[in-house]
């Protein structure tokens, strides 16, 4: 078999510009893929992930290992390996680093529900989390609303706060620190940890507010309360993954404050341009688990602007 390019961080940033992969991902929903469930298997005290996806010129799969003791380590959390291959030849063309495609294709997920979700004069951004997906939403929304000019970063950990902080840099944009009901009164607010109870509740949030929320995958974990829930209106990237995978969601089912029926749009939908904003005073929610297309879309992408497929 023929040695398979490889794609590192550097190689995926350089050939896919947060505003492409906003526009590949809009453009990849809005033709309705078809979502693959991703199998979890817990491993070595942390858990080991299988995303496979397929479209019909390409396919691909996603290894990733989360080891949440690899932070007292030294080293990364996320790591993995993406393999795509050319489904119409049949032979694997392109290796990527697995947790680098995360980075880059779950805060374009968010700038795309952002888009049709928040509201146009938005000009305060929360990130709260201070892990690479904070840089990552703090691209991805100014993508797609350039008016932000004040950011907030907060995370439980102030010093490491400070440190993503220190950065991020925009034109016209201020960067402070400040704690989480800082972040959440922004106007538009992303949260990406691993918390296993509410960091956001209803009393935290203002009218007009949009949050993105990713970083809860699994039906254990949560970073909204179920009574800001029960106030939004809530999108998702897929509703069958969300019921199995989207913590925030199904705890706010078992404690009577949601009911699944009332998720009024996924990504295809929110591309599609079927949902908006109805007012300037509506709460809205996107809550992401992540899905395998989503970086198959971006490996495509990348594949294809080198011309491997």
């Amino acid at each position: 078999m023929r040695a398979l390019r490889s794609y590192d961080l550097d190689d995926i940033c350089r050939l896919a510009p947060m505003p492409e992969m906003i526009e590949a991902l809009r453009v990849g929903f809005a033709a309705h893929p078809r979502h693959v469930p991703r199998q979890h298997l817990h491993a070595g005290g942390g858990e080991f992930l299988i995303m496979p996806a397929v479209d019909p010129l390409t396919a691909g799969v996603k290894l990733v290992m989360i080891q949440p003791d690899n932070a007292e380590r030294g080293l990364p959390v996320i790591q993995g390996t993406y393999v795509l291959f050319d489904a119409v030849r049949g032979h694997p063309a392109a290796l990527f680093d697995g947790a680098a495609l995360t980075l880059l294709r779950t805060p374009a997920a968010s700038a795309v529900a952002t888009n049709a979700l928040a509201r146009e004069n938005s000009r305060s951004l929360g990130l709260i989390g201070s892990g690479p997906q904070g840089r990552g939403h703090f691209t991805a929304m100014l993508a797609v609303r350039p008016g932000l000019d004040q950011v907030i970063v907060a995370s439980r950990t102030p010093a490491n706060a400070r440190r993503l902080a220190n950065e991020l840099s925009a034109p016209g944009v201020t960067i402070e620190v400040g704690d989480i009901v800082e972040a959440a009164a922004c106007d538009i607010v992303c949260v990406a940890t691993r918390s296993n109870e509410p960091l956001i509740t209803a009393a935290m949030v203002g009218p007009g507010t949009h949050i993105n929320a990713v970083g809860a995958y699994r039906l254990d974990m949560r970073e909204l309360a179920a009574d800001l829930i029960d106030l939004a209106t809530v999108a998702v990237d897929d509703l069958d993954a969300a019921q199995a995978e989207a913590g925030d969601l199904a705890i706010a089912v078992s404690e009577q404050r949601f009911s699944w029926d009332r998720v009024c749009a996924d990504l295809t939908t929110l591309s599609n341009g079927d949902w908006a904003r109805r007012s300037d005073d509506e709460i809205t929610i996107f809550k992401s688990v992540g899905l395998a297309f989503e970086d198959l879309v971006v490996a495509r992408y990348i594949a294809a602007k080198d011309g491997l497929i």
